[in-house]
């Protein structure tokens, strides 16, 4: 999480102080803790524009601490510009605007745009990213708070019997009956949209989440009709958190563990919330329920000392409020379940097809043996009937064995309906690819007299079966290093890797493993369908989390590597480097997870190392590039003598020329590989040979007849690379020149 400034520091101290006082006093207050005096909705004056959820719940606190009559707000320069000013010594509330700048892809946090460039994205591509906003803080101030009801006073008065509370308002009973009617459309709206809410005799209003209907008792066993109407709202606020439905940030902030006593208090904490700002929607008081009076002290506490609470209250109550509300403007609230069934089928038009089963039915017409192939499906009644190559499905074309009228009335006295014609090429070859063939039956078959002889038939189950049903060996959430959450796909018969879900599947799935743990399974193949269908698609989006992001790394130089639990340490990590043991160092849990999922654990223990010890193996190589450079240059400046010099100085009559030089050479430098250029590449001779040849990983040759026990080669532009590899297995190096010519140049090292 972004490290917040101390603006937003002390902002959040402000909120937490608002609301810990609210709800500490509600004990004393009869349960009340926002807009006791039922005042309307939070307003910017003099524009009228409502504000989200959350800022209205803090805007309210602030105005109920100070007794304000109404929750109109303003802003310091605005009040200014109407004429009138904020009163001396009086503390404003914070106010959370934000400024959406930038946008993220969905399933590739690395790809972020600007809004200018989102603005020019078609609206299909806007889809693909989100918005990431950028926070500012401002300070409103009530108009109590301002000279406003000195300086405009009838503006002001006016704004009293609108906005202001229940007495200044003048509430009636017609208010009353509009607030019936009102509230009852609202729940038949949220029958139609969200969540049934049902009559129960049980007298205890609950969420069942099984069969995700709210229960509530008769509305004449509640104290007051306001009663009533607030605990049918936490309900509906409970239905929004449902798994299939909205996921609650808060209850993930613990990596997925199965909820806790702190979870469900925290749960409890959004409802209240929640509730309480749809309450005040309506103009009405809230109150905290008997249970949650005695929660209040553990929320305070959690208030103070955790720092991340009221970021998961802001994301969790906005959400909650937000579902409503659509479902309100008669939006239907679709389970996540449905609408990825949706987006699965969609992408998977889109996957790239196969056609097995069409390539092997190509193979069997004949014109020879009169066979054809009959594709039959028993439930439509109809019949595909592909001919060998050259056959016209024109009547007036046909070849002898193969009269389509006959084909047709045979298959006619089976039951078939409708029969259609194919060649197995051309403008009218049969191509569909394998999902088509789903409850299909396949038959090799010929015309004997008015019948049709089957011959035999073609089982094509597996290749159906591949294109309609992709098994997966494994599906994981998983954390990358910066705490990202991935889903790990592993299909069956193929490589796994990760790719990115949208948070809402994220959340959705650990809302599962906490609400439903017999459903978790469903979930995990839902979201491995949908997401294997859009990484087919869009290959980019695959992401690799079990290699080191260090390519130029050569792992070769990590011997060894062990990875293990401590109970001081906590999980730790060593390595031979260069034949050097290297001091423990931490490994995060995220690492740690993934080295039980990866599919070669040796090899991802490696890049794990990689990734640790990234400055010993960067500084190894810089010191072995700059060893190289040396060594080069010692070459290039070494004393150049001829082969033809060489042998006069020789005195081994009957060997060969390369024996001779190579003999020289060693003699000269017994402790360095004799690495001899050719025409076409570098060559190694004998005992150089076969240590070059088991550090470089190339084959070995053998040539008595030349004098040359062993040798070796590789092509000239592999040079680099490998005497990169000779050098930092510690192995001296001398290069040399050598022509095909009877006097070779001569020799560097």
């Amino acid at each position: 999480m972004k490290e917040k400034s101390q603006i937003e520091k002390k902002a959040e101290e402000k909120q937490i102080t608002l609301l810990s006082t609210a709800l500490s006093e509600a004990s004393n207050a009869g349960g009340h803790w926002l807009n006791a005096s039922g005042k309307g909705y939070p307003r910017f004056y003099p524009r009228g524009v409502s504000v989200s959820a959350f800022n209205a719940l803090f805007m309210t606190l602030h105005s109920d601490k100070n007794g304000c009559k109404t929750n109109q707000f303003t802003l310091f320069s605005d009040a200014k510009a109407q004429g009138a000013s904020v009163r001396e010594n009086e503390q404003g509330v914070p106010f959370l605007f934000y400024n959406w700048n930038k946008y993220v892809h969905r399933n590739n946090p690395e790809q972020v745009i600007s809004r200018d460039d989102y603005m020019k994205l078609y609206e299909e591509e806007q889809k693909l990213y989100k918005g990431v906003h950028n926070r500012e803080i401002r300070t409103l101030f009530n108009i109590d708070q301002t000279t406003l009801p000195y300086v405009d006073k009838e503006r002001y008065e006016t704004t009293l019997r609108r906005y202001g509370s229940a007495v200044e308002r003048g509430y009636t009973e017609a208010d009353n009956r509009r607030l019936h009617i009102q509230f009852n459309d609202f729940l038949l709206r949220m029958r139609d949209n969200l969540v049934p809410v049902r009559s129960d005799g049980s007298g205890v209003p609950h969420y069942e989440t099984d069969k995700d209907a709210v229960y509530m008792p008769r509305q004449r066993e509640f104290g007051h009709y306001h009663d009533y109407i607030q605990e049918a709202l936490r309900q509906i606020v409970s239905a929004t958190g449902h798994q299939q439905r909205l996921a609650r940030e808060g209850m993930v902030m613990k990596n997925g563990v199965a909820p806790s006593e702190d979870a469900v208090r925290q749960e409890r904490l959004v409802v209240e919330l929640a509730s309480g700002i749809k309450m005040l929607e309506l103009g009405l008081p809230a109150r905290l329920s008997e249970e949650s009076l005695k929660t209040v002290e553990y929320w305070c506490r959690e208030l103070k000392e955790n720092p991340n609470l009221m970021d998961a209250l802001e994301s969790d109550v906005n959400n909650a409020i937000e579902v409503i509300n659509k479902a309100e403007r008669g939006e239907k609230i679709e389970y996540a379940t449905m609408r990825n069934r949706r987006d699965t089928s969609t992408m998977q038009e889109q996957m790239p097809k196969h056609y097995f089963v069409a390539n092997e039915i190509r193979q069997h017409p004949d014109k020879e043996t009169k066979k054809i192939v009959l594709v039959i499906d028993p439930q439509a009644k109809t019949a595909d009937v592909i001919l060998p190559a050259g056959a016209s499905t024109e009547v007036d074309n046909e070849i002898p064995g193969m009269n389509k009228g006959r084909i047709m009335r045979a298959l006619q006295k089976e039951g078939i309906e409708q029969v259609r014609f194919y060649n197995t090429d051309g403008a009218l070859g049969y191509r569909p690819d394998d999902s088509y063939f789903a409850e299909k039956m396949i038959t090799l078959a010929r015309l004997k007299n008015w019948a049709m002889e089957k011959l035999s038939t073609l089982d094509v189950a597996s290749a159906v079966k591949q294109a309609n049903e992709i098994g997966f060996d494994h599906v994981e959430m998983i954390q990358d290093d910066k705490k990202r959450w991935a889903l790990y796909i592993k299909p069956e018969n193929k490589s796994g890797y990760s790719i990115y879900p949208d948070k809402e599947d994220i959340n959705r799935f650990f809302s599962t493993l906490k609400q439903a743990m017999d459903n978790i399974g469903k979930v995990r193949m839902e979201l491995a369908h949908k997401y294997y269908a859009l990484a087919e698609v869009k290959p980019d989006l695959k992401v690799d989390l079990f290699h080191s992001e260090m390519p130029e790394i050569d792992l070769n130089r990590i011997q060894r590597v062990s990875v293990f639990k401590t109970k001081q340490d906590g999980i730790q990590c060593v390595a031979t480097i260069d034949g050097q043991k290297q001091p423990a160092r931490s490994v995060t849990p995220q690492q740690w997870q993934r080295m039980w999922i990866a599919e070669e654990r040796d090899s991802y223990k490696r890049h794990l190392a990689a990734t640790l010890f990234a400055d010993v193996l960067q500084k190894g190589q810089s010191q072995g590039a700059h060893t190289g450079e040396k060594q080069q240059k010692e070459a290039e400046l070494w004393p150049i003598e001829t082969a033809a010099q060489e042998r006069t100085k020789s005195d081994n009559e009957g060997i060969s020329p390369e024996r001779q030089l190579w003999d020289k050479l060693k003699a000269n430098h017994p402790d360095a590989l004799q690495l001899l250029r050719t025409k076409d590449g570098y060559r190694l001779y004998n005992e150089d040979a076969v240590q070059g040849a088991k550090i470089l990983g190339i084959a070995l040759k053998e040539y008595p007849e030349r004098d040359i026990t062993a040798s070796t080669e590789f092509p000239t532009e592999q040079l680099d690379s490998y005497l990169s590899k000779l050098v930092r297995a510690g192995a001296r190096v001398a290069i040399s020149d050598m022509e095909e010519q009877e006097t070779h140049r001569g020799f560097h090292r």
